[in-house]
C-alpha cells in the first residue's frame, strides 16, 4: 500500500504546505499487555482549505479531532495515514491510540530482563519509525518542538531530549509492572528537532552523573544502563571523552553546543552502534558496553563512536538534511570528524590507520558490487533508506571529505562548516548549501571536485607501471588507474608514492614523492633515477580513496619479509592491498593468508589485526579451493595458537590471536586446547577466561563437534542473563550437525511463537552460517533460498535485511555446483520481491561469482 512508504515527492509536497509543527506527546507505559497508550496533539499552520496527512502506523486509534471536530475512524486508513482535509490557517489535531511494543529494535523496543523480569524501553526512530509510536509528520524537513509527558512505574527513570525533571506521583494510580505507584515525568519543550532524533527511554536504568563545561555554561551529563550491568558503565571515560570532544567541536565549529544536557544510554538488543538522539544518545549494550575484557580495537571503536555521535549534535541535528538523499552528508561528516577527533583528543593516535583497515576497506567491497551507488544518490522513498546506511554513505563519503579538507586546507574547511552551521541553525540544508559555504571560505570552486568524487560510483585501482635498467635504477615510472567496466570514470588523486628498502631485519622509507594523478596513466618523472625499491606503495599514508595493487617485486618482498614491516600505516596499506588483490582474483588466497599470519605478531594497530583476522576467515571459507580449505584452515589455526602462546602475557595481541584461533579451530586436537582453557586444566599466562571469552571458546568447540547442547546449557547456567541467552542461541546454531543447522533456520523462519528479538536472530544467523566444513551446510542451501523471501517479508526492515545477509549461502560456493544458477533462478522468479531483499540477493550472487574466480586463481 503506498501510504506505508512515503516517497520523496510526497514529502516535498507536504513540507511545502507545512514548514514546522509542535508536538505535545503523552505516553502511558503502565498498562498490561503488549501495547501502550499514546495521546498526541499536533499544532501546525497550513494554507486554508489545504489537505495533508499525518503518518501513523500500527495503531489502534480510539479518537481523532481536527480543530475540535471529531473525525470518523475511516480517517485513519489501513495504509498508515491520518487524512486531514479542509485545513484552517492554524490547526490542532489530537489523536489517541494504542501502539504495540516492538522487539525488532525499532519504534519503542521492549526488553524484559530474564534475570529479574524488569522491563526496559527505548525508542529508535531513524530512519522513519517515529510514526509507529505517535502520529506525526515523519520526515526530516518538518522540524518541530516536542513537549513530552510519560506515565511510568514509580521505580523507573525516564529520559528524553530535554533535561530530566523530578517526577511527580500520580495519586491513586497503579501499574501492572512491578509493585508500587505511578509517576508522571513532564519534560520541557525542546528546540526544533527532526522527528528521527526525538527520544524516550524508560525503565529501572542505573546511572552515573557528571558534568560538562560548554560555552553555554555547565551541563548535566549522565551515563545509563541496565541495573544488572551498572558496574560496567565506564561513565568517567564516556563523559570524559564527550568533554574532550565538546571543547574541540565548539572551537572548530565556532558554534556553542545547542542543547541543554547530554546523556548517553546503553540499551539492549540494539540494531545500530549508536544513535544521535538529541541529548539522549543511545548506544548498543551488546557491542559497546564491556562486561568482559575488550580488545584495544573495541576500546578505540567505542571512543570513536562517542565522538561520532557528539558531532551529530551540530551536523545533522542542529542543521538537518532536507531528505534522505543527503544522509551521506550527515554520516560522512560524522565519520570524518569522529575519526579526526579520535586522533586529536584520545590516546588512539593512529585513528586513520584504524579507519582505513576497517571502514574504508569495507567501502571498497561495497563499491565493487553491482548495486553500488554514488556518494550522492537518489533516495526515492523510505524503503530505500534501509539500503542507504552502508559503507559508501559512511566511509567512502568520509574519505571524500578528508580529501576535501586536505584540498582546501583544514582551516578553510572548518570555517565553511562553521558558516554553514550558523546560517542554517535549527533548520534544514542541502549538499549544495554546504559546499557553497566551503567554497566561500576556501575561495576555491568545488563543482569539479563534487562531480568527480560525489556523483560517480565505483572503486578504482591504482597500480605502478615501472621499468628499470640492468642496475635496477628506475628508467620509467607511472601510476595507472584501472576503472570498473560499469563505471569507467577516472578521478583526480593526490597521493604520496613511497619506496621502501628492506635493510637487515627492517624496512626503511628510501624516498617519497607527492604526485597528482589524472586519467588512465600518469607519468611521475620524479621517481626516475631512484633505485627500484623492495616495496613500492602508490598510496603511502592512505591519502586517497582507491584500492592499490602491488607490483611483482613488492609481492615477493612481502612474501619473504612482511614480518619486518613495523610502520602502522604501511602495515595496514600492504595487508589491505593483498586482501583486495585476493578478492580480485589477482593473488592466490593462500598468499594473503600467509602474509596475515606472518605479520600478526608485529601488527601495531589492534583494528588492523582484528580486521584481517575477520577477512582471513572469509578467504579460507570462500576463496581457497574447497579441496584445500581444511588443510589451510588447520594450518592457519596452528599459526594463531603459536602466536597466542608466544605473545606477551596479557597483551592485546595474545587476546586477538586466541580469539582468532577459537574462530578457526577445526580439528578435535585444536578443540581440545579450547576445552582445556575453558575448564582450567590448561592456561595461557595473562589470559583470564572471562564470561565472553568463555563463550568464544565454547563456540569453537561446538564448531569442531566436541561440544553440544549439554555444554551450552551448563555455560548458560553460569551466565543466565540476556547476554548469556543471546550467546547461547548463537552457539546452539554453531553446533556441527545438520540437525542443529536446520533447527537454527527453523528458529528464524518458523518460530513457534513470535519472532525472536533482533539480537537473538542476529546471533542465530551468524552461528548458522559458521561451519568448519561448509559442506555440512550444503543440504540446507536449497531450503534457505526457497524460504528466504517468506522470512524477509515476515521480518521486513533492519532485522530481515541483516539476517538475510548473514544466512545467504555464499559459504556454499564451490561446494554446490548449481549454486550460481540457483541464485540466478531465484532472481528471475522473484523480480517482484521487496527491493531491499532483491539487492541482498544480487550482492550475494556477485560474491559467489567473485569467490569462484578467486578459487580458480588459487587453484
Amino acid at each position: 500500500m503506498p501510504g506505508m512508504n512515503l516517497t520523496k515527492s510526497e514529502a516535498a509536497d507536504r513540507a511545502a504546505l507545512i514548514p514546522s509543527a509542535t508536538y505535545d506527546i503523552s505516553w502511558d507505559f503502565t498498562g498490561p499487555g503488549d501495547t501502550y497508550r499514546n495521546r498526541t496533539v499536533v499544532t501546525f499552520d497550513a494554507p486554508a482549505g489545504a489537505s495533508t496527512f499525518l503518518d501513523c502506523i500500527g495503531a489502534t486509534v480510539t479518537s481523532i479531532t481536527l480543530n475540535g471536530t471529531a473525525l470518523a475512524p475511516a480517517t485513519y486508513a489501513a495504509d498508515g495515514r491520518v487524512e486531514l482535509s479542509s485545513l484552517a490557517e492554524h490547526n490542532i489535531v489530537a489523536v489517541e491510540a494504542d501502539f504495540a511494543y516492538r522487539t525488532d529494535g525499532q519504534g519503542i523496543h521492549r526488553f524484559i530482563d530474564p534475570e529479574d523480569g524488569e522491563v526496559y524501553l527505548y525508542s529508535q526512530y531513524a530512519a522513519a519509525d517515529a510514526h509507529s509510536t505517535f502520529p506525526c509528520f515523519d520526515q526530516p524537513d518538518i522540524k518541530a518542538t516536542f513537549a513530552i509527558e510519560v506515565l511510568a512505574p514509580a521505580h523507573w527513570v525516564v529520559v528524553s531530549n530535554s533535561p530530566t525533571p523530578e517526577p511527580t506521583p500520580v495519586p491513586g494510580a497503579t501499574t501492572s509492572i512491578g509493585e508500587g505507584g505511578v509517576n508522571r515525568w513532564t519534560f520541557a519543550p525542546t528546540v526544533p528537532l527532526p522527528t528521527y532524533v526525538a527520544a524516550v527511554v524508560a525503565g529501572p536504568y542505573a546511572w552515573a552523573e557528571g558534568s560538562l563545561r560548554t560555552r553555554r555554561g555547565p551541563l548535566k551529563a549522565r551515563v545509563y544502563g541496565r541495573k544488572n550491568l551498572a558496574a560496567h558503565l565506564d561513565a568517567e571515560e564516556m563523559i570524559g571523552t564527550v568533554q574532550a570532544g565538546m571543547t574541540l567541536y565548539e572551537k572548530v565549529f565556532d558554534t556553542e553546543f545547542p542543547y541543554d544536557k547530554y546523556d548517553q544510554v546503553f540499551v539492549p538488543e540494539y540494531n545500530l552502534g549508536a544513535m544521535e538522539n538529541v541529548g539522549c544518545v543511545t548506544f548498543s549494550e551488546d557491542h559497546l558496553l564491556f562486561r568482559s575484557r575488550p580488545s584495544d580495537a573495541a576500546r578505540e571503536r567505542r571512543l570513536n563512536v562517542v565522538l561520532h555521535e557528539l558531532s551529530h549534535m551540530w551536523f545533522g541535528n542542529l542543521v538537518t538534511m532536507r531528505w534522505w538523499d543527503d544522509l551521506w552528508l550527515n554520516e560522512s561528516f560524522a565519520e570524518f570528524v569522529g575519526t579526526w577527533a579520535t586522533e586529536q583528543v584520545t590516546p588512539w593516535k593512529d585513528a586513520w590507520v584504524t579507519f582505513g583497515a576497517s571502514r574504508k576497506s569495507n567501502a571498497y567491497v561495497q563499491d565493487q558490487l553491482p548495486t553500488t551507488h554514488a556518494i550522492v544518490t537518489e533516495i526515492p522513498d523510505l524503503e530505500a533508506t534501509v539500503s542507504a546506511f552502508d559503507m559508501i554513505t559512511y566511509a567512502k563519503g568520509a574519505s571524500a571529505l578528508k580529501q576535501l579538507a586536505a584540498h582546501v586546507g583544514e582551516d578553510a574547511f572548518f570555517a565553511g562548516v562553521a558558516a554553514y552551521l550558523k546560517r542554517h541553525a535549527f533548520g534544514n540544508a542541502t549538499l549544495a548549501e554546504f559546499l557553497a559555504e566551503v567554497e566561500t571560505a576556501a575561495m576555491t570552486p568545488l563543482d569539479g571536485w563534487a562531480r568527480a568524487w560525489l556523483e560517480t560510483p565505483g572503486a578504482t585501482t591504482l597500480r605502478p607501471v615501472i621499468e628499470t635498467d640492468d642496475a635496477g635504477v628506475v628508467t620509467s615510472f607511472a601510476v595507472a588507474e584501472d576503472v570498473p567496466d560499469a563505471h569507467p570514470v577516472h578521478r583526480p588523486h593526490r597521493v604520496t608514492i613511497a619506496g621502501y628498502a628492506h635493510v637487515g631485519d627492517k624496512f626503511e622509507r628510501a624516498w617519497s614523492v607527492v604526485a597528482s594523478l589524472a586519467g588512465a596513466v600518469t607519468e611521475v618523472p620524479d621517481v626516475i633515477g631512484t633505485p627500484r625499491p623492495d616495496l613500492l606503495l602508490v598510496n603511502d599514508a592512505d591519502r586517497t580513496y582507491a584500492k592499490a595493487h602491488l607490483d611483482i617485486v613488492s609481492l615477493a618482498t612481502v612474501a619473504a619479509h612482511v614480518g619486518d614491516l613495523r610502520h602502522p600505516m604501511a602495515q595496514a596499506s600492504v595487508l589491505d592491498a593483498l586482501w583486495h588483490m585476493c578478492r580480485d582474483a589477482a593473488l592466490p588466497a593462500r598468499h594473503y593468508i600467509d602474509a596475515v599470519l606472518a605479520a600478526l605478531p608485529v601488527i601495531a594497530n589492534s583494528e588492523v589485526a582484528e580486521a584481517h583476522a575477520r577477512t582471513m576467515v572469509i578467504a579460507l571459507t570462500r576463496y581457497v579451493p574447497p579441496a584445500q580449505a581444511a588443510a589451510a584452515t588447520e594450518a592457519a589455526a596452528e599459526s594463531l595458537w603459536a602466536t597466542a602462546d608466544a605473545a606477551a602475557s596479557g597483551s592485546d595481541l595474545q587476546l586477538q590471536a586466541l580469539k582468532a584461533y577459537a574462530r578457526l579451530a577445526t580439528t578435535p586436537a585444536q578443540a581440545a586446547r579450547l576445552g582445556a582453557l575453558l575448564d582450567g586444566s590448561d592456561t595461557l599466562p595473562g589470559v583470564e577466561v572471562d564470561t565472553d571469552l568463555a563463550w568464544d571458546l565454547l563456540a569453537g568447540m561446538a564448531a569442531c563437534g566436541v561440544a553440544g547442547a549439554a555444554e551450552i546449557e551448563q555455560r548458560l547456567a553460569l551466565d543466565p542473563g540476556a547476554i548469556g541467552r543471546r550467546r547461547a542461541a548463537g552457539t546452539r546454531a554453531v553446533i556441527a550437525t545438520p540437525e542443529a543447522k536446520r533447527a537454527a533456520w527453523d528458529a528464524l523462519a518458523h518460530p513457534a511463537d513470535e519472532p525472536a528479538p533482533n539480537a537473538v536472530q542476529y546471533e542465530t544467523a551468524l552461528g548458522l552460517s559458521r561451519a568448519t566444513d561448509p559442506a555440512l551446510l550444503a543440504p540446507l542451501a536449497p531450503t534457505l533460498l526457497a524460504e528466504l523471501r517468506d522470512y524477509y517479508e515476515a521480518n521486513e526492515g533492519w532485522v530481515g535485511a541483516r539476517v538475510a545477509r548473514y544466512v545467504f549461502p555464499t559459504w556454499a560456493v564451490g561446494r554446490i555446483p548449481t549454486l550460481e544458477s540457483d541464485i540466478e533462478r531465484w532472481l528471475a522468479n522473484n523480480s517482484d520481491a521487496p527491493s531491499v531483499l532483491v539487492k541482498i540477493v544480487v550482492e550475494g550472487l556477485d560474491e559467489v561469482q567473485r569467490a569462484l574466480a578467486a578459487q580458480a586463481a588459487s587453484a
